[in-house]
């Protein structure tokens, strides 16, 4: 066959090779890191901090749960919280950080004035009251959400982001994170309604406690980059060398390799 039509052949079997290695597969272990991991149940366990149970308390203000239909609690809550069920969401892994969003639907709480403080004197239908529903938390932006008598949504506190690796168990497919809120400038708007100072100054807020299953049909490992089975051990002992700390030695066989003894 002359060079010219070898070339040509050459030429042909490249270009049609070029497309097959495009489509190919990524690499069937490459985690992905940023996939969204919805999430199937859960609920929160929202405390007040003792500092604002105390400002609260003073001012004559009654914590009380509000339930799906917008129903206040005929009782105050003595702890100063509430447990609202998980209704939505998913979770991802930032840059180890966790991110993603949880929503906890209609229910939430209630801070109706007494008139107890000082000064106070509403009684009856004249008492005030706030309704904060519709929670929400961004993991991402570290922040907590809600809405305002079912209406206008404002952030009502701040918290540090959680690391991925500590809020998510693999194995179990589970959530479990707890988060320490502060009020923002806009949880001030609560006083406005309430006429008391207990939001203002960026004060603890609140203390949440989540509990969350995550989807069963998900790889949730490989979804948020938790990295692979059996690796746990090898970075452990790559952080004992880099420690310092000593490192366990594995035992040296005796048995002799292709008719060599290893000790003469």
């Amino acid at each position: 066959m002359p060079a010219r039509h070898l070339a040509a052949a050459a030429a042909l079997v490249l270009a049609s090779a070029v497309p097959a290695a495009a489509a190919a597969p990524a690499h069937p272990y490459q985690p992905a890191g940023s996939t969204e991991v919805p999430v199937e149940r859960g609920s929160a366990r929202l405390r007040l901090s003792p500092d604002l149970r105390s400002a609260l308390k003073e001012d004559g203000v009654v914590v009380a749960g509000v339930d799906a239909k917008g129903r206040i609690s005929p009782r105050g809550h003595s702890g100063g919280g509430t447990t609202l069920r998980l209704t939505g969401g998913a979770v991802t892994n930032s840059g180890g950080k966790l991110g993603g969003e949880l929503r906890f639907g209609k229910a939430g709480l209630a801070l109706v004035a007494t008139g107890s403080g000082p000064g106070g004197t509403q009684s009856g239908s004249s008492r005030k009251s706030v309704k904060v529903t519709r929670f929400e938390v961004d993991l991402g932006h570290g922040t907590l959400t809600a809405a305002l008598h079912n209406g206008t949504r404002f952030t009502l506190g701040t918290f540090p982001h959680p690391a991925t690796r500590s809020a998510v168990n693999t194995k179990t497919r589970s959530l479990r994170v707890d988060l320490t809120i502060k009020a923002t400038a806009s949880a001030a708007r609560l006083d406005a309604a309430l006429g008391t100072h207990c939001f203002t100054g960026h004060r603890p807020l609140l203390h949440a406690r989540i509990v969350a299953s995550l989807e069963r049909s998900v790889d949730v490992r490989t979804a948020l980059n938790l990295g692979q089975p059996g690796r746990d051990a090898d970075r452990a002992r790559t952080r004992s060398v880099v420690s310092g700390a000593p490192v366990p030695r594995m035992p040296v066989s005796r048995m002799p390799v292709s008719g060599v003894p290893l000790f003469r």
